[in-house]
């Protein structure tokens, strides 16, 4: 078994390129609110009006996994807002949020968020960022802020579900968004592609939002327009842990054969692989890192992608097809990606994840021999993979997958 100097290879890492891009379309608001015993203990946290939001953020916190809860009601989540509007604090939101204001401020002077009716406050942090904005709506000024509700928690506040590793997280309420806020309106489309003609990436997100397959239809052929107008454009969707089938589906079926990469993380790939028959992972399944990889390459091989990027505690790991890899390239993307977020996190130190070594060595067993350092190579898919670079005694953990897959996606050439 190889052994790899990681260290060096992180002191080693470049920063990214600066290629123009393009994000959208989720952006808002979150307010960040710090879970700590008093609030769980506190008379307003056991209010009956509370008691699914509550349920929903213990089983979160339980599992140490991202959890996002979109409340139905309006009303009910009205009150949400109005409870907890005295705690915590605001920042910037969405994925397409986080990521324009992120790549910004790594030096990608040309990045232009597609947002569809951003609320002043949301506009102006954008602005001040030196993010450009696109609203195909054209409601600038009439729409008020979206807000939500981000509950942050260290582990060991709870007792942990066996098996749990234990880490920073964080559980969402949101919202639910209208499919308006993801599809660029028929009329707006020629201004729209003449203005996005010198982009060369898109990272999307936000198609949880959609639910028929009339409207992920619609989403794929608004994609499938971008690429045809520059043939230059890699467009990278990111998902989200949700758990609709429905929406799951419409994503496999409509979105994935027509992007060229997707994002996610270790439960968002349990949920994929549920919904691909006939890969047989059952709801809630613990997936080994090799049998994570595996997974990663059927998800590849039966929808066509050029890529693949699979961020987990203690590891990432990059699957790109063999007609357009360039391996050393990725390895750096995800070496730089990985010390940007453990900045992003704001901790006391970092240090490379112990048990992300052990990850990769599992996988060094199953597709070894390696062709460089971090790199295995399949018949038709080449494998990248590394151990993160972890901030301890952290300060944040909302976004920093947002920050992660971006920063990889740009940072990557395919």
């Amino acid at each position: 078994m190889a052994e790899i100097p990681w260290q060096r290879l992180y002191d080693n890492a470049k920063s990214v390129p600066k290629n123009s891009t393009l994000v959208g379309f989720n952006v808002n608001l979150d307010r960040i609110i710090t879970v700590t015993p008093a609030l769980l203990q506190s008379a307003v946290f056991h209010q009956p009006k509370l008691s699914e939001l509550r349920s929903r953020l213990l089983h979160s916190m339980r599992t140490c996994t991202a959890e996002e809860w979109f409340v139905i009601d309006p009303q009910l989540y009205q009150e949400f807002l109005r409870i907890f509007a005295g705690s915590g604090h605001l920042v910037i939101g969405g994925q397409a949020g986080i990521s324009a204001v992120h790549l910004a401020s790594a030096g990608i002077s040309d990045v232009l968020c597609l947002a569809h009716s951003p609320g002043p406050d949301t506009r102006k942090i954008l602005e001040q960022a030196g993010v450009h904005l696109l609203n195909p709506d054209e409601s600038e000024g009439h729409s008020p802020d979206i807000i939500h509700l981000i509950f942050e928690y260290p582990p060991g506040l709870v007792p942990l579900e066996t098996g749990t590793i234990p880490r920073n997280n964080r559980f969402i309420a949101s919202p639910v968004h209208t499919p308006d806020s993801i599809l660029i309106p028929v009329e707006k489309m020629d201004a729209f592609h003449s203005g996005v003609v010198q982009f060369t990436r898109a990272f999307l997100s936000g198609y949880q939002y959609l639910h028929t397959d009339t409207e992920f239809a619609c989403a794929a052929l608004q994609i499938l327009h971008m690429k045809r107008n520059n043939d230059r454009m890699r467009i990278h969707a990111e998902c989200v842990s949700v758990t609709d089938t429905g929406v799951i589906n419409g994503f496999i079926h409509h979105i994935l054969p027509v992007v060229d990469s997707i994002g996610l993380n270790e439960h968002e790939l349990e949920l994929l692989l549920h919904c691909l028959d006939p890969l047989g992972v059952e709801p809630g399944e613990i997936l080994s890192p090799v049998q994570q990889v595996i997974g990663a390459l059927e998800i590849c091989t039966i929808s066509g992608l050029k890529r693949l990027h699979l961020h987990t505690f203690g590891y990432y790991v990059q699957i790109i097809r063999n007609d357009c890899v360039h391996p050393e390239t990725s390895l750096n993307a995800l070496l730089f990606a990985s010390c940007t977020v453990a900045q992003a996190a704001q901790g006391t130190h970092s240090e490379i994840s112990s048990a992300g070594i052990i990850a990769f060595d599992d996988v060094d067993k199953k597709f070894g021999p390696l062709i460089a350092n971090g790199i295995f190579q399949t018949p038709t898919h080449t494998i990248v993979m590394i151990p993160t670079m972890i901030a301890r005694n952290i300060s944040k953990s909302s976004g920093l997958g947002d920050i992660l897959s971006s920063c990889a996606f740009v940072a990557d050439e395919f």
